[in-house]
């Protein structure tokens, strides 16, 4: 065993219970791999289970207690037995079945299992009167009553009840959410959402007297050593709570609470994208809570991914545990890499939150970009079946389909040629070269290029592969790799001298002119017209749809999406606006009314989608008896699409 992270890796006690090391899995769920069955099912067991099997420490699941919406009439708490999507009937004998077979699962690989609770809260009632509110299933905001302090003992008793249930399941912990404001134990805490008057409000130490109620109760009912992890704002928006004040907040729970995960003010930013200058942006808040002298165990989460960051921050004491979600999806193999000092081979996550939602468009499954398997871990080991023989297998194509099928082909014993027809391996990830905010892509295809050269794959780069080459090497199977090439909407002009296709304005930035038309506002759209913004050029995006980037992840990305392309000053984005000509120094659309108006233009770029290259993958279909198609040239889609189809297509060799 490797001594690389001896810090990462050491066990903690808190109380007396022992943790195997400082990671754990921040809550987080495949949120389609089930239906609205009440209970969890072998699906999301195995999700959660594979977590500490990779190494977690402590494991955090949720389906109790969510937030939801009830029939107005139902004006008195109501318990968990609720059977919603995502909220499990925890009362039924049934489900608590399945909940000891999930601890169970956990417990087998040596980690703890934490289960998120609620406390339910009467429709009509919010902590203080009128401060707008939204309900999990609701679109419109609405204003609640404040809540009487008589109820708020129905509340807590709620809470009791969740945990003492799930204790008796096999639980070591509950995780109780504080953060964003977004449950009644939050609003309590923030000065935005709490204007109470009464024993409640109007000081920290009020403020905090009902979360403290709710531990205390809990720690009561399960004893001492049942754990409860908190999470909290480190600090809030204008008009909330200031980091001295959750400081203070700190040194309250002291003794109350076991883990304070220290998170930002906002849900969105809770999950850094590329757009983030920092790796991990709320290090600093997590940082002066522990340097605070609280005594208190503090989980800092939110970006972690990098063994070498997150253990410097553990052997400089700058928190006790490193909380991961995204890290754990988009590695099945996260723990066992960095208990063998491999920090290396860490899969870098793309942080495109497709593991969320991949799009409002796709169904609704659960994937990750860069891990093929997840979703599938409850599937994979009866679907892929070991290789009987050997096979000389060619690649055609170095983006990162082509690379990700060497690689998975190449595991699995076969002899792999992979051709290339330019210098350098990458595909259409060569251009995050050139862009700041895609860093992250920018690491996953130099990750992949890394991986291929440790392996024996056999490299031809500058080599355009032909039928009759790989006819003459005589392959078993050939897997075609070639990529998409745009799809050319008919607009008058647009084989012009000054229209270029957005895969080609990268590294070639100075060559345009300072005015640039970009033609279709989709997620390729509007990361050109923000790259091109930041190098200078006045852009002006146009998309016949009714909103930008529709196709972008809905939950998370979009919001920071969003908010990074509206910050940049020389971007304007026309919605509803259809392109009709393209002339040498302007662009002719037609707006929403379908008035035709003009717009300046010294270069245009095209970015109206991709299309599948299938004519050219096909010149090779004669080229082995096994013939396959991936990544684009098969569907045009995105890199989750293409690292899906190479995985599953090179396991079948």
């Amino acid at each position: 065993m490797s001594k690389k992270y001896p810090h990462l890796l050491s066990p903690i006690k808190v109380g007396n219970v022992v943790f195997k090391n400082r990671l754990t899995a921040s809550r987080s769920s495949p949120r389609f791999v089930q239906g609205d069955e009440p209970y969890p099912t072998e699906a999301t067991i195995t999700s959660y289970a594979n977590k500490a099997k990779n190494g977690a420490a402590m494991v955090t699941c949720s389906g109790v207690g969510m937030p939801h919406v009830i029939p107005d009439e139902a004006l008195a708490s109501y318990s968990a037995k609720t059977i919603l999507p995502d909220s499990y009937d925890i009362d039924s004998d049934s489900c608590q079945r399945y909940l000891s077979q999930l601890t169970e699962a956990i417990h087998f690989y040596g980690g703890k299992a934490c289960m998120q609770i609620g406390g339910y809260v009467p429709l009509h009632y919010d902590v203080s009167t009128g401060i707008p509110t939204v309900d999990v299933g609701m679109n419109t905001p609405r204003v609640g009553k404040e809540i009487p302090a008589d109820l708020l003992d129905e509340v807590a008793e709620d809470f009791v009840h969740q945990a003492v249930i799930m204790k008796a399941v096999g639980f070591d912990a509950v995780y109780l959410h504080m953060a964003y404001r977004f449950t009644i134990l939050g609003r309590f805490l923030s000065p935005l959402t709490n204007k109470r008057t009464d024993n409640y409000g109007g000081s920290l130490e009020n403020q905090a007297r009902f979360p403290l109620m709710v531990a205390d109760r809990i720690k009561q009912a399960c004893g001492k050593d049942f754990l409860i992890e908190a999470s909290i704002s480190g600090s809030e928006p204008a008009g909330g709570r200031t980091l001295e004040e959750t400081i203070q907040l700190a040194k309250l729970f002291a003794g109350h609470i076991d883990l304070l995960q220290i998170r930002t003010s906002e849900i969105d930013p809770a999950h850094p994208t590329g757009f983030n200058t920092e790796r991990t942006p709320f290090l600093s808040m997590a940082e002066a809570v522990k340097n605070s002298g609280a005594d208190i165990k503090i989980v800092t989460v939110g970006g972690y991914l990098d063994p070498d960051i997150s253990e410097d921050i553990i052997a400089s004491g700058k928190a006790d545990f490193i909380a991961m979600a995204r890290g754990w999806i988009s590695n099945p193999d996260y723990g066992r890499l960095l208990y063998e000092g491999r920090g290396e081979d860490v899969v870098p996550c793309v942080r495109c939150n497709a593991c969320l939602r991949s799009s409002p468009t796709d169904p609704l499954t659960s994937v990750c970009a860069v891990n093929p398997i997840w979703g599938l871990e409850h599937t994979i080991e009866r679907i892929i079946t070991p290789p009987t023989d050997t096979k000389k297998v060619a690649i055609i194509g170095g983006g990162p389909a082509g690379m990700k099928a060497a690689l998975v082909a190449a595991g699995r014993g076969h002899e792999v040629t992979l051709y290339e027809k330019s210098d350098a391996l990458g595909g259409l990830f060569k251009t995050a070269d050139h862009v700041s905010f895609k860093w992250p892509q920018r690491e996953y295809k130099n990750f992949l290029i890394r991986q291929i050269a440790k392996t024996g794959i056999k490299v031809l780069l500058n080599a355009e592969a032909t039928l009759e080459m790989l006819e003459k090497e005589e392959y078993d199977a050939v897997l075609a790799a070639v990529g998409a090439k745009p799809a050319i909407p008919r607009i008058p002009g647009i084989r012009g001298k000054n229209v270029l296709y957005a895969q080609d304005v990268y590294g070639n930035e100075n060559a345009l002119a300072k005015k640039v038309v970009i033609v279709g506002g989709g997620e390729v759209g509007v990361e050109t017209g923000m790259h091109l913004a930041e190098k200078g050029h006045k852009v002006t995006m146009l998309e016949m749809g009714d909103k930008i980037a529709p196709n972008a992840p809905p939950s998370h990305f979009y919001g920071m999406f969003r908010e990074a392309w509206e910050k940049q000053s020389n971007l304007t984005c026309i919605v509803k606006a259809r392109c009709k000509r393209i002339a040498e120094n302007m662009v002719l659309y037609t707006d929403t009314n379908g008035k035709e108006k003009t717009i300046e233009a010294g270069s245009v770029v095209i970015a109206t989608g991709m299309k599948a290259d299938h004519d050219m993958a096909l010149k090779f279909s004669s080229a082995a008896s096994r013939f396959f198609l991936i990544g684009d040239c098969s569907v045009a889609g995105n890199l989750q699409k293409a690292t899906r189809s190479a995985f599953s297509i090179a396991s079948m060799l």
